[in-house]
């Protein structure tokens, strides 16, 4: 199945464009640039901006209240997602690396918390004790919901950010664009944590329906589990 005969749940004003490679188009602006896979020399560059884009993120507050040290442990945290990404999924970003979106292939029984800890022990001098127990507990807790709603094969959704000067241009919904349509051609689901309630509408557009909320333990943060079906129809 092409890429042009999957639909989604956009509006059909946003419906992606596509470059003569097939990659993605995103209009910013006056000019336009296109999602690309990254690269492993840009690992770093996107660690930094994934770490500014969620820097106030309601579950980073709370797994690292302290706003001086955040910052630079967000770094080190999403290289390791990063890593993570690369090694049991994909990552998507824009030509100038101002965004990111993280995604791992999940079902094969695999929790994140695992697939994360082959980049994580080098880290751990740089974390408080207090700081490691509450990210442990929420890592914990979210891999239990998760694989109590989606078993199966499907498509786990980390983070999607952008430089927080880019936040505007709406480039967020282009960047999910090529993984979307790989899991509507395979029939594949996809599932993501929402730890703010204003972006409930964004992921609805993008066919994301709620399938249930919580909140993480120990004085953690409210979050929403939210899956997307897969999404065809034939032009």
């Amino acid at each position: 199945m092409s890429q042009q005969n999957t639909y989604m749940d956009w509006p059909k004003d946003k419906l992606p464009a596509f470059g003569a490679d097939g990659t993605v188009v995103i209009e910013d602006g006056n000019q336009f640039s296109r999602v690309v896979p990254l690269e492993p020399s840009q690992t770093h560059v996107l660690a930094t901006v994934l770490s500014r884009a969620f820097y106030d993120q309601a579950n980073f507050r709370y797994i690292i209240p302290n706003e001086q040290s955040r910052l630079d442990l967000l770094t080190g945290l999403f290289r390791v997602a990063i890593l993570a990404s690369q090694l049991y999924g994909e990552i998507y970003t824009t030509q100038a690396v101002d965004g990111g979106a993280l995604w791992i292939r999940s079902g094969t029984g695999l929790p994140l918390r695992q697939m994360m800890r082959g980049g994580f022990p080098s880290r751990h001098l740089h974390w408080k004790s207090s700081d490691l127990r509450r990210y442990m507990n929420s890592v914990a807790h979210l891999d239990e919901v998760h694989q109590r709603l989606v078993r199966g094969p499907h498509w786990h959704l980390l983070a999607v950010g952008m430089e927080p000067t880019k936040q505007k241009r709406k480039i967020g919904g282009t960047l999910l664009e090529p993984l979307l349509l790989r899991a509507d051609s395979d029939a594949l689901p996809c599932y993501v944590e929402v730890f703010n309630e204003k972006y409930l509408p964004f992921f609805k557009r993008h066919g994301f329906r709620i399938m249930g909320c919580g909140k993480i333990p120990r004085g953690g943060p409210d979050f929403w589990a939210m899956e997307r079906t897969p999404q065809t129809i034939s032009l």
